[in-house]
């Protein structure tokens, strides 16, 4: 009679770990982070269990997996990564993944066949921006009259570079917004009154772009009432830095 209640006790013991075991696996839920506001369609791969997904708006995603699960994180204007998930991330209420952006994505993928006058530094044509300049060329044709082809602008559409080439100049004007956002204030306004390290004032920047008030503010409300709206993005910010620690 106690061998049978022995192995009893010794089955329900294995189905409790078992148990155990399965129930590590939980939905969790994470949010990307980078130097842009184009976070949405981030492909989010967990490699351990072959389970996929998109980040929202936002950054946002979910995705069920367990402890020392590996994700990949992947996107066409971000540098890819992995992360393998610790038993705290497994506790907590939001991931954060950082990214980082891919500056100079774009620098291999504009055929310029074309010569002038400016690109022979003799002056001439309209001052462009960087993206500015290489969306022209990538969607501009080699030349003139009826029987030349565009043959750029053929190559480029047909492989979705004009589509990239867009891309980076919205980014570049975001870039531009976010400097101008930053310029309210100097440089030690961030450093001695918000507390935010150096090396993140150009995050802060991006932060503050997303929030359509400060957007919305920042070109004609005076400075006090801006310094307030600064003071409660930075305590938002800074909530956000000592989680990534």
């Amino acid at each position: 009679m106690n061998k049978k209640i022995f192995h009893i006790f010794i089955v329900l013991m294995l189905i409790f770990n078992a148990s155990n075991v399965f129930s590590q696996e939980k939905k969790i839920i994470g949010k990307v982070v980078a130097k842009t506001r184009d976070l949405q369609g981030i492909h989010v791969k967990n490699i351990s269990s072959d389970q996929s997904t998109l980040t929202d708006r936002g950054g946002y995603f979910s995705i069920l997996a367990q402890p020392n699960d590996t994700l990949i994180f992947t996107a066409i204007h971000l540098v890819g990564r992995e992360k393998i998930l610790t038993f705290a991330d497994m506790n907590k209420s939001l991931v954060f993944v950082p990214m980082e952006f891919l500056d100079n994505i774009m620098d291999e993928l504009v055929i310029d066949r074309r010569i002038t006058a400016e690109g022979l530094g003799l002056g001439g044509g309209t001052r462009m921006t960087p993206a500015q300049r290489k969306l022209h060329t990538a969607t501009s044709s080699s030349g003139s009259g009826l029987l030349v082809l565009p043959v750029d602008a053929i190559i480029n559409a047909i492989s979705g570079r004009t589509k990239m080439l867009k891309k980076a100049l919205e980014l570049e004007k975001e870039d531009l917004m976010v400097q101008d956002i930053l310029n309210k204030f100097p440089e030690d306004y961030y450093s001695n009154h918000l507390k935010i390290p150096l090396r993140y004032h150009k995050a802060f920047g991006y932060f503050m772009a997303q929030d359509p008030l400060i957007l919305a503010s920042y070109k004609n409300s005076e400075s006090t009432e801006l310094s307030i709206l600064y003071v409660e993005k930075a305590v938002e910010f800074l909530e956000i830095l000592e989680v990534l620690k």
